[in-house]
Parts: C-alpha cells; structure tokens; sequence
C-alpha cells in the first residue's frame, strides 16, 4: 500500500494496496505457467504532474520519467507488485499467510514514507540545499508486519500494522484504507481513500530535528504521533487488444505535527496522470 502509493505512506506515501485487491479484477489476464508462477507485465508512457510534502528550501516537484513498467509476480503464495506508473509509485512485497472466501491474512513488507537527505528528495546528485545541510539522511523504513484484508459490501477493506523492523526509526505505522471498483460501460474506476497512523519514534526520525542538525534554517524539534489521511482515484479504458488508456489523481494531507517540522513548509500532497500503456 500504497504510496496510497504510498506515501502509501507519503507522509508516504502512498499508500499500499494488498495483492488480493488488485488481483481479484486482473486474474483473468495474467499469466499461469505450468511451474505456478503468475506474472503480469505492463510498459507505457504517462505524463505526471506530482507535488510533495514540501521540503524547506528543496525542489518539492520532481520530474518523473514518461516511461513506467509495472509488473505483478505471485509463486504460490508469495507476491511482488510494483506501481511505478500510478501514484507515487511503490511495491508491495508479501506472503498471502490465509485466504477465505471473505477475508484473508497476509504477511506484508514495504515502505511506508519517502526518503530525503539534504540535497532533497530522491536525486542525491543534486547539490546540497543550504537549508538541510548537515541533517542525517532520512533513510526508507523497511517495515514489516500483518496486513488483514476483507470484503464489507462492494468495498474491500484492509488494516495493515507494521514495524520498522530492519531500518533505523524503532517505529510502527498503522494503515487502514477501503477500495471499491465500479464498471462503467467499458470504463473502469478505481477509488480508493484511507489514512495512515505513525508512532512518535516513526515521525520523530524522518521530521525530528535533534541538535547537532540546527542550522541557520533549522531549530531542534521532537514530534509526536501523528496521522495523514488520502483519496485515491483511477480510471481506465481499452483502447485497443493489450492497449489501456489511464487517468488518474491522488491527494494526501498529513498531520500538524509533520507540518510544524522546521524541515516541512507544507503537510500535503498530490499526483495527476494520464497515460497510455501496453498490457502483456
């Protein structure tokens, strides 16, 4: 999940979406081999306009590249899904642990925030921006935990609770999203909307300012928990065997307690696209 992605966290984020939600309208399509391995492969060219949680003094609106690839790998009852093309992008990695008719159980692992150091986000060949410099890089979580997933309706609804077991924060994320589909003809919509909890300890090493990091910009700052809530909207249509037209937005708002971080001059976020791509 999934940034809802996903930042599933933005915060992530955007966020994570579990397996079994994008598998159950995609199933048809994919690819079983004889060894049980399915897999899905899709290439295309999207125009993004994307925004982040703004970093003081950094480039908040990064380039994306047009050309995305996106696959789905599942072998019995482990799956990769990437999200490259949609949103912010993401991967969801996990091992369906149980599977009943109206819910199952999955042991997940992802990222639930975006990483930064003090050249900004993502490109660390940029120069050093004079207002984060000397903060410790803002490593990716590497969070690990239980995702529970079940159908309320036409919705399908997913509680994740994960610990930053292998990165540096000693923190925990709380996820909770519901995702619902609707045909519409030949168009396909996808919406889906939730919102993320962080622990102190999660918050405090991505927004926290300890010390040895105040600067001329920056002052000492030790967060608490806080939440960030997201909507999700996706629309789709075949335009041709293998060919599908995309669209779609994602807006994420976090907590005061991210916002009040001298290293954020905003809590908030968000991502259009619109593309065509080549379903293998």
């Amino acid at each position: 999940m999934k940034i809802i992605k996903l930042l599933s966290a933005v915060l992530l984020c955007l966020s994570h979406q579990v397996y079994a939600n994008d598998s159950a309208g995609d199933k048809e399509e994919d690819r079983l081999e004889d060894d049980g391995l399915e897999w899905q492969l899709s290439i295309g060219a999207f125009y993004v306009d994307m925004v982040l949680p703004e970093l003081i003094g950094a480039d908040n609106s990064p380039a994306p590249p047009t050309l995305r690839a996106d696959i789905k790998l599942q072998y019995k009852n482990f799956y990769l899904v990437t999200y490259s093309g949609d949103f912010f992008g993401g991967s969801d990695l996990g091992y369906q642990f149980i599977q009943e008719e109206e819910w199952g159980l999955d042991i997940i692992y992802g990222n639930y925030q975006l990483p930064f150091t003090e050249t900004g986000y993502f490109d660390t060949n940029d120069p050093v921006v004079k207002e984060l410099k000397g903060i410790k890089d803002r490593d990716p979580d590497q969070s690990l935990g239980v995702a529970y997933y079940r159908a309320v309706g036409d919705y399908l609804a997913v509680a994740e609770l994960v610990y930053d077991v292998f990165g540096d924060t000693n923190g925990w994320v709380f996820h909770l999203e519901a995702t619902r589909n609707f045909e519409l003809r030949n168009w396909d919509l996808w919406l889906n909307f939730g919102a993320n909890y962080y622990s102190s300890n999660f918050n405090n090493y991505f927004y926290g300012v300890t010390e040895e990091e105040r600067n001329d910009y920056l002052t000492p700052y030790e967060p608490g928990s806080g939440m960030s809530a997201f909507v999700q909207a996706q629309l789709s249509y075949p335009i041709a065997e293998n060919w599908e037209f995309s669209a779609g937005m994602s807006f994420l708002v976090g907590s005061s307690e991210a916002k009040e971080s001298p290293l954020l001059e905003s809590n908030h976020a968000r991502v259009l696209f619109t593309g065509v791509k080549y379903v293998f």
